[in-house]
């Protein structure tokens, strides 16, 4: 009895250690308020829908609000597919465009990690780096393997038209309050690598809730704007 207590004692950490990875719900919805410099400005819905060859496909659609309605009535949306693989993110394509403006606004990319190149549309190709993300992808990559303290990975990230290197980093633990009530949140800094940007971001991933991002914030020339969660199912 006491050589099988021992070994189930001894047990204990290894399947600690072999606990599932983490894993995206099949089917996601995120409603989020749009606010500049405090105002409320617009609503951003963001989708995820995991489909039977096992890439996900996800959709984001931002309208304008409030006094945002005065200026203007267009629509910008994202969408995009990528598939998962050894637990980590990996983008096939990307598309960016908006609705009911006078200028036509269209950024697509398409990632061949066969070749190792990104090919864009009506723009030349890239070479296509280990760990690029897109703008739709980045925040289920960091669901499924947020950036660790004192780990300050440096990622790729294409706009659909152009491909940016980012450094991030976990900067601390908050307590948020939001729509979905008090939230622990690891925070996620990114800082550029090269060149300038006078953009600052920072996005707050909840703990307890599969690192959901339930707050992105961004600061430029001393205005933020700001994603804040509002329902999710």
């Amino acid at each position: 009895m006491r050589h099988a207590l021992l070994a189930f004692l001894a047990w204990l950490p290894l399947a600690a250690v072999a606990a599932e990875p983490a894993k995206l719900p099949d089917n996601l919805e995120l409603r989020y308020v749009l606010r500049y410099d405090n105002l409320t400005v617009g609503q951003v819905t963001k989708t995820l829908a995991r489909q039977p060859d096992g890439t996900y496909l996800h959709r984001s659609q931002s309208v304008p609000e409030g006094m945002a309605n005065w200026f203007t009535s267009v629509t910008w949306h994202e969408e995009g597919r990528f598939e998962v693989v050894n637990g980590k993110v990996r983008p096939l394509r990307f598309l960016e465009y908006r609705v009911g403006a006078d200028k036509p606004h269209r950024h697509e990319a398409t990632f061949d990690w066969k070749t190792g190149i990104i090919h864009y549309a009506g723009w030349p190709d890239v070479k296509l780096p280990p760990g690029t993300q897109d703008l739709g992808s980045l925040a289920y990559a960091f669901m499924l393997d947020p950036p660790a303290v004192g780990n300050r990975p440096d990622i790729h990230l294409s706009t659909g038209k152009k491909l940016r290197r980012y450094r991030y980093a976990q900067v601390g633990t908050e307590t948020i309050r939001t729509a979905l009530g008090e939230l622990r949140a690891t925070v996620i800094e990114r800082a550029p690598t090269e060149g300038k940007d006078e953009e600052r971001v920072r996005i707050w991933l909840a703990i307890d809730r599969r690192h959901l991002p339930v707050r992105i914030a961004t600061e430029k020339r001393g205005k933020e704007t700001v994603l804040e969660i509002k329902s999710v199912r």
